[in-house]
């Protein structure tokens, strides 16, 4: 879902996300746009550099969903540009659970075979 930013070089913005309350604020830091984000009235992140395509919460924070700028060459995201080539994009907890890689099964005895032929450097003496 795309959220809403006008062309203004510092704003904050308060929208409802999942049932929940989110505070974005976007300062622009000479030719940098930063990135602070309150969750619920519980600081998240503090003046994180924004750049495009990637994530800006970091993963063992995103239980309640996640943002990221997209733009037009991955350039820099810069106020100028929101809403032309720049925009700001929440993904929920539920869309990003598809992108999490499942858990690796757990290592079993089921999983060796001890018929099985050995590497040949490990084969004892006289092993055909």
């Amino acid at each position: 879902m795309q959220v809403p930013l006008q062309a203004v070089p510092n704003q904050t913005l308060t929208v409802i996300l999942d049932n929940n309350t989110w505070a974005v604020t976007l300062k622009t830091v000479e030719d940098t746009t930063v990135v602070s984000l309150t969750l619920n009235n519980t600081d998240l992140l503090d003046s994180a550099r924004a750049v495009a395509g990637a994530l800006i919460i970091p993963s063992q924070y995103e239980e309640s969903g996640n943002f990221l700028f997209l733009s037009s060459n991955n350039q820099l995201p810069y106020y100028t540009q929101f809403g032309v080539t720049q925009s700001l994009v929440y993904v929920s907890a539920a869309e990003l659970a598809v992108f999490r890689t499942p858990p690796a099964p757990p290592i079993t005895a089921a999983d060796f075979n001890p018929i099985a032929a050995l590497p040949l450097r490990f084969a004892p003496q006289g092993y055909l």
